[in-house]
């Protein structure tokens, strides 16, 4: 079992703990809460000791902040340069985003359980500390709290069509091959998956809003988690 699953599921049975404890004392406060208390926060405080001496130290990506400075504008010149230039040429935008730490998983390795060492995605637009890949297009209804998915199934209408969009910091980005392979000639673009074993530091929906023929940019509609929240909760929405 990976460190981080242990050390999520340390920290959810020692607060469900503390919550158990929390919810007798209420109910019964004569009781021998607060001792247990008082053992229970020093157990979790203990554990997220022991987890920290225990893990192996974690080298810095980048030796000093100018080195850090030199590679995200490296980056930022190499990508947006490209994005430009298949605007200009009317080219596809597809990259392959490959997860560094897994990348002999390539090109097999498809499917399983969370996300895939690999995948398809499109190289879209730049923001101020990476890059902005789009997953895929789908529709929006309005509601009372915002936005929530369009009930496709049972044939309700769209009131938006907007881009499903991920952020990728340059600091995430370890390499660019815009040549690509023998099995897909698209840039590849080698990342850490450092948001929970994703490249995405948030993911939101946008409306693509055109300049020209080769210009355009995608205008902020709503944050993708908060529109999951305002989804019923038997999850019978998604997006697409």
């Amino acid at each position: 079992m990976k460190q981080g699953t242990v050390r999520r599921w340390g920290e959810i049975l020692g607060w469900a703990i503390t919550a158990i404890l929390i919810v007798a004392l209420l109910l019964n406060p004569d009781g021998p809460w607060e001792r247990w208390l008082t053992a229970s926060a020093f157990l979790i405080m203990v554990f997220a000791k022991i987890f920290n001496w225990l893990r192996p130290p974690q080298p810095e990506r980048f030796a000093s902040d100018a080195a850090r400075v030199q590679h995200r504008e490296a980056m930022r010149q190499l990508l947006q340069g490209e994005i430009y230039r298949r605007r200009g040429e009317q080219l596809r935008q597809d990259v392959v985003m490959r997860d560094l730490s897994r990348m002999d998983s390539y090109p097999d390795a498809l499917g399983g359980d969370g996300i895939s060492p690999w995948f398809r995605v499109g190289l879209v637009d730049t923001y101020d500390k990476g890059i902005v890949v789009g997953l895929r297009i789908g529709g929006l209804k309005e509601c009372e709290a915002g936005y929530r998915f369009v009930d496709w199934i049972n044939g309700e209408k769209g009131d938006h069509v907007v881009h499903l969009l991920g952020d990728v910091p340059y600091d995430s980005i370890a390499s660019v091959n815009l040549d690509g392979d023998e099995y897909y000639g698209y840039a590849h673009i080698y990342c850490h998956f450092d948001f929970e074993g994703q490249p995405y530091r948030r993911l939101w929906l946008g409306r693509q809003v055109k300049i020209s023929d080769n210009a355009w940019y995608y205008e902020h509609v709503a944050d993708y988690d908060a529109v999951t929240r305002n989804n019923p909760v038997d999850g019978t929405l998604h997006f697409g």
